[in-house]
């Protein structure tokens, strides 16, 4: 009777709680006029939403595995750009295949071009470098680089986080204007927020 019932919770159906991500009161809070002209924030609880970690640059994702989603980005006229993403799948199961496809579209999509050259030299060849990282049940230090010619070396444009715990992933990216200088620091501003949030989505039901 306990594993039947541990199994249904499992599979139910699971609802993201108001402010339950770590920017979402700061994203709800309401803004000045000259706020809303230097500042974005957007809030979508939309199932089909891609993940914000997007090697291969996908429209839309799959929604059959998927029970719940919201997705938060944070830009500002500096160019600065953030964002956070909590995605609870149907079982682990289906979390695990997540994961396992967006680590493999970072490989598939390792060098695609990003439009336009970007760099200052020009140049703008990009590739994704992924290492893992010890984290919740599995997590992933995921970044997005660009070749400067000038200086002869890749450079991060943005640095992202993906864990999973139980079905549930979850995902935090920015740039290093909004995660802060040197890269060691934006490192561990994205492994302090998924450790956070990893830590608040077991008090979900049947997400552990």
């Amino acid at each position: 009777m306990i594993m039947l019932l541990a199994a249904s919770l499992a599979l139910a159906p699971v609802q993201i709680p108001e402010n339950f991500l770590l920017s979402e009161k700061a994203a709800r809070a309401p803004q000045t006029e000259e706020e809303k002209a230097e500042e974005w924030w957007k809030i979508s609880d939309r199932l089909d939403q891609p993940l914000l970690l997007n090697p291969c640059r996908r429209k839309r994702a799959t929604t059959a595995d998927r029970s719940a989603v919201r997705t938060i980005t944070y830009d500002t006229s500096a160019p600065s750009h953030s964002g956070e993403q909590l995605v609870i799948h149907r079982s682990s199961r289906a979390a695990r295949t997540a994961m396992k496809k967006l680590l493999a579209d970072a490989r598939r999509c390792v060098a695609r071009p990003y439009g336009k050259p970007y760099s200052w030299a020009d140049d703008g060849r990009t590739r994704w470098v992924v290492n893992r990282t010890r984290l919740a049940d599995e997590a992933s230090l995921m970044r997005f680089m660009m070749y400067d010619k000038l200086n002869r070396e890749w450079s991060p444009v943005l640095s992202g986080i993906v864990a999973r715990r139980g079905r549930a992933l979850m995902i935090y990216f920015g740039d290093l204007d909004s995660l802060g200088h040197p890269q060691k620091r934006a490192v561990k501003t994205l492994r302090g927020n998924a450790a956070e949030m990893a830590a608040k989505t077991c008090t979900l039901p049947g997400v552990c």
